[in-house]
This record gives structure tokens, sequence and C-alpha cells, in this order.
């Protein structure tokens, strides 16, 4: 007669799993899932936690591999896809987080974060206006997003409209007054334009808050 196998050791099992990596883990749970029928949801959570633990870790394309993996049984899945844009932002891979991204703006309009990583990723393949596009959607759906204003002033300032620019870096620090580079931003543009005094003045500041911050 064939033993009773406790599912509680199959729980055990994966963990083992996690803790090495994931290696073999395809071959584990397929294994598994003949015997005692996995659910996807439980497969999507076991490998939506080990490609977090892996970004975690530094571990990038391990965690890409996992990602892939959740999408595969649940395309629409929307944490995965802002996770897998993310992921390919953090190994300087914008064209692809443009693709992942897009993909889940579609699903979700709502989520200020996913437009400003797409923003981004539009300002590092030089197309600038529909790095604005996406950032100013960001901060629509979030009017106190310090980093999209600033994003925004970068991309304005790489297209010599440095008004515009120290604009949105104002608008930065009006909402964040500790943002360092936005003081420094607002100098470089104003030497920019031509005006020195005004760009010392930045500098100035940024300087103070430098100083400041090392005190504390």
């Amino acid at each position: 007669m064939m033993e009773k196998f406790d599912t509680s050791d199959l729980q055990v099992l994966l963990k083992v799993a996690k803790v090495n990596s994931g290696k073999f883990l395809d071959t584990m749970i397929g294994y598994y899932n003949k015997i005692f029928q996995i659910s996807s949801a439980e497969t999507t959570t076991i490998y939506m936690d080990i490609g977090d633990k892996k970004r975690t870790k530094g571990d990038f394309d391990g965690a890409i591999r996992a990602y892939k993996k959740v999408l595969k049984a649940d395309p629409n899945n929307v944490d995965t896809l802002l996770k897998l844009g993310k992921t390919y932002m953090d190994i300087g891979l914008p064209n692809d987080a443009i693709e992942t991204l897009r993909k889940f703006v579609v699903l979700d309009t709502t989520s200020a974060e996913a437009y400003y990583i797409l923003g981004s990723a539009n300002f590092m393949i030089d197309e600038k206006q529909a790095a604005i596009d996406a950032l100013e959607r960001a901060i629509a759906l979030n009017s106190g997003y310090a980093d999209a204003y600033y994003k925004i002033g970068l991309v304005y300032d790489s297209m010599a409209e440095h008004d515009k620019a120290i604009e949105a870096y104002e608008k930065t620090i009006s909402i964040k007054p500790g943002f360092i580079r936005a003081y420094q931003s607002i100098g470089l543009a104003y030497e920019g334009k031509g005006l020195r005094d005004e760009a010392v003045k930045y500098f100035k500041k940024a300087l103070e808050k430098e100083e400041k911050k090392a005190r504390y």
C-alpha cells in the first residue's frame, strides 16, 4: 500500500527549492502538479515570490524568467507586468520596459508609477514627447509626484526649453524641499539661459542643502 503523502510536505519542498535559487523548480512544480494538482494560482504565487527574491538580490535575469512564467499562465497579471517593466529598467532595457508597460496601462490606467516608469523609458530612447505625455499622466494621477515633475524638467532641459524645465524643477522643490538635485538642475537651467547670477544662487542653495543633510 502506497504511503499517503502529506501535502504539507509539498510546501516544504517548494520552500527548499526557492532557497536554492529555484534550481530545477520547473521540473519540481510539473512533477508535483501531476500528483497533487497544484492550482495555477499557487504556481503563479511561487514564481512571483521567486521573481521578487531574485530581483531583490540583483539577479535580474532570474527575476525576468520567473515573472515571464507568471505571465505565461496569466498574461493580464498587472502586478507582474509592472514588476517586469521595472526589472527591464533595472538592467537598462527601455524598449522591453515600454512594450511591457504599454500592456500594463491598457489594463490599468490608474497607476502613476507605471506612467512614470513608462515616461522614463521613453526618455531613455529619446522619445521626448512620449516621455512628457506619460509623465504628465503620472502627475494627473498623483499631483504630489515630485520625481515625475523632476523627470519632466530633465526632458525639457534636454530640449533646451529651459523655462519649462525651471517651472518643473520649482514644482519639484515645492513638493519636496530636500530634493537637492532639483536645485542643482535649476542652476544648470539658468546657466543654459545665460543667467549666471541666478544659476549661482541655486548652486549655493544645493550646497547648503547638502551641508545640512551631512550634519544629520
